[in-house]
Formats: C-alpha cells, sequence, structure tokens
C-alpha cells in the first residue's frame, strides 16, 4: 500500500473547495450571458457543479490512494500515461498563470496604480511557493484561519450594501424575460467550466485526505456551499448594478461594494474586497500549481518540492506574457480557454478514460480473485 506524506482534514477540504470556487469568480463576475437572471444560471450551475465533484471522486475511488495522474498510467502504461499528464501539467500551469493575472489587475486598476504588475506578480507567487514548500498541509491550516474572515466579509458586503440604500431589487425583473435559452448559454460552457469544472484539479489532493469514505458528502457539501455565496454575490451585483452595468464593469464585486456609505464614515471597502480575493486567488493558484507539480513529479521521479522555485517564476513571468492587456486577457478566457482547453481537460479526457479504468480494475479484481 502507498504511504501518504501529506494529510489534510475532512474540515479544511472543505474549506479549500469553496475558497477556491469563489476566488476569482467572485472577482470578475459570472453568468452575464443570463443578464439579471444571472444568479438562476449560477444556481443550475452549482447543482451540475455537485454531480462534477462527485464524478471525480468516484473516478478516484477506482483506485484508492491513486491521483488522477497515477491512474492515467495505471490505464495506457508508463510512457503514454506520463504524456498525458504532461498535458496536464501544462494546462494547469497555464490556469494557474491565468488566475494570477486576474488579481495582478485588479490591484493595478484599483490600488496599487503605479505599481508594476510584475511586483504583484512575483509577489503572490512567493506566498504560493512558500506555501507549498512547508506542504499540503500549511494550505489546510492557512484556510482554516481566514475561511471565517471569507465568509463574514462576504456577506457583510451584502448587507451594507443593502443599509447604504445601494440595492435596487427592480434591477432583478423580469425574471425569465427571454425564457430559459440565455441561461443554459451562461450555464454551458462558461459556468460549467468555470468556476464548477475546475474542481479536477482536486483529483490531486482528495487521495491525501483522511477519513475519504466521507469524501463524497464533504466535497458536494462544499460545491454547494460555494453555489450558494456565489448566487448571493451574483444578486447583490444585479441589484445593486443592474445587468448591462454587471456586464461593462471589469470587476462588478468592487464596483458594487463602491455603493457602501454607512454613517458617513464607513465608506471606500476596496481593501476589505481586495483582501478576501486576495485569499481565494492564493488557494485557486495554490491547488492549480501543486497540480501541475505533482504531475511533473510523477514525469520525473524527483519530489515536487525541488521544483516549487523554479516552475513559481515561471507562473509569473506567464502571467505577466499572457496577454497585452485586461480585455485581451477577458475575451481569451471566455472565449478560447472554454471551449479549446477547460472542455477536453475537465470533462472530455476524463470520460474518455474511465471505461479504460473500469475495464481494468475489474480485470485486476478477478485476476486476483483467481490467485486466492
Amino acid at each position: 500500500m502507498k504511504k501518504l506524506v501529506e494529510q489534510i482534514s475532512l474540515w479544511q477540504l472543505y474549506i479549500i473547495i469553496i475558497c477556491f470556487q469563489i476566488g476569482s469568480a467572485a472577482l470578475v463576475g459570472i453568468g452575464n450571458d443570463a443578464k439579471q437572471d444571472a444568479w438562476i444560471a449560477v444556481i443550475i450551475a452549482a447543482l451540475l457543479g455537485i454531480g462534477i465533484i462527485l464524478f471525480f471522486i468516484y473516478f478516484l475511488s477506482k483506485l484508492p490512494e491513486k491521483n488522477l495522474f497515477e491512474i492515467f498510467v495505471f490505464c495506457f502504461g508508463k510512457w503514454a500515461g506520463k504524456f498525458i499528464t504532461f498535458l496536464y501539467v501544462i494546462y494547469f500551469f497555464y490556469i494557474a498563470a491565468r488566475i494570477l493575472r486576474d488579481f495582478c489587475e485588479l490591484l493595478v486598476s484599483s490600488i496599487f496604480e503605479y505599481t508594476p504588475i510584475e511586483a504583484i506578480a512575483i509577489t503572490m507567487m512567493f506566498i504560493v511557493i512558500y506555501m507549498l514548500q512547508h506542504g499540503l498541509e500549511v494550505l489546510g491550516r492557512t484556510s482554516e484561519i481566514f475561511f471565517p474572515y471569507v465568509i463574514t466579509f462576504i456577506v457583510t458586503i451584502g448587507i451594507a450594501i443593502f443599509l447604504s440604500g445601494g440595492i435596487e431589487f427592480k434591477n432583478l425583473q423580469p425574471v425569465l424575460a427571454e425564457g430559459l435559452g440565455p441561461i443554459f448559454k451562461a450555464v454551458f460552457p462558461e459556468l460549467l467550466t468555470f468556476p464548477f469544472g475546475e474542481v479536477i484539479a482536486f483529483t490531486l489532493i482528495i487521495p491525501y485526505v483522511g477519513k475519504v469514505k466521507k469524501v463524497g458528502k464533504v466535497g458536494a457539501a462544499a460545491v454547494a456551499t460555494s453555489g450558494f455565496l456565489l448566487t448571493y454575490g451574483s444578486l447583490v451585483q444585479i441589484a445593486t448594478l443592474g445587468a448591462t452595468l454587471k456586464e461593462r464593469a471589469n470587476f462588478p464585486l468592487l464596483s458594487a461594494s463602491r455603493e457602501i456609505s454607512l454613517l458617513n464614515f464607513i465608506e471606500r471597502v476596496d481593501l476589505v474586497i481586495v483582501f478576501f480575493v486576495m485569499f481565494g486567488i492564493i488557494v485557486k493558484v495554490t491547488v492549480f500549481f501543486y497540480g501541475g507539480l505533482k504531475g511533473l513529479e510523477l514525469i520525473t521521479n524527483k519530489p515536487y518540492r525541488t521544483m516549487t522555485f523554479s516552475m513559481g517564476t515561471i507562473i509569473a513571468f506567464l502571467a505577466v506574457i499572457i496577454s497585452d492587456n485586461f480585455v485581451e486577457h477577458i475575451e481569451e478566457g471566455l472565449i478560447f480557454v472554454p471551449f479549446y482547453l477547460h472542455l477536453p481537460f475537465q470533462f472530455i479526457i476524463p470520460l474518455l478514460v474511465l471505461p479504460i479504468l473500469l475495464w481494468k480494475t475489474r480485470k485486476k479484481q478477478q485476476k486476483k480473485e483467481t490467485s486466492l
């Protein structure tokens, strides 16, 4: 039996999944194709997201204690398995760089207007590198510390906007004005792949969770919770800004929070937004970066900790050069990434591998029973 060096608790897994899914989704806004019905699209996508994470957990359960990349090797052999793993390494590193760029754009446009984007990318990656250098457990413990603050800030921002008179519930009407078409367009492929399909990165973490039998319930609960929080955030953004302004805003949550004005004292809470978004981004970059490093560990047979610094510098560099400006960055994320990267790596490849996995595990079990 494989000895697991690292381990996180079920509670830590629950927290990490929530922070992971809220991360950049809360930052850039989601479901814009559905306009004022975006919150309905988020609910539908969250329900599908529960099925997605249960599918990945079932996938892993066929070979307990093996991660996604080790399953590829089991199904296709050493060389073909490592080749597919290498493709996923590129995918995970690329998505990590995109997420990092999201946060860099937020800081440059809202707070550090005169700070080079390179400095922000390098600083953030140093945090991620330091965390992974000390192991997956550090990510779990750090998440436990900051999670209450993140949840408190998310809920409080909506309440503060309401008390400030910034929320107009008429912005949520009419409901289903154009039918279900725009909602399904928002769900597929955008919401299905971002953020809910991105839980494929947890196929590299779940094998290191204690009490594996309860992972399914915890994973489903985490996706349901994050879906509720994203729905809440979407409702607040639409009710505050209106569907049109929400779609035009680069960072709708930040724009909505600027409506807060309480007691002529509590205003400009940009730093609060940046704080909880920053932690969600750190978690998301760390999870994708960890997934890529585990792939390199399998390919090179070297501990992933020996590659954190070198690969981290590449991620920071890629985040800077990945696009010339924010508009190009967003267009690439809405058009190219969902169809040509997310769908193949999140759904098509795992679905193609599953029949082979079931056949080989059944064959292995029959062989074991025959030998007994």
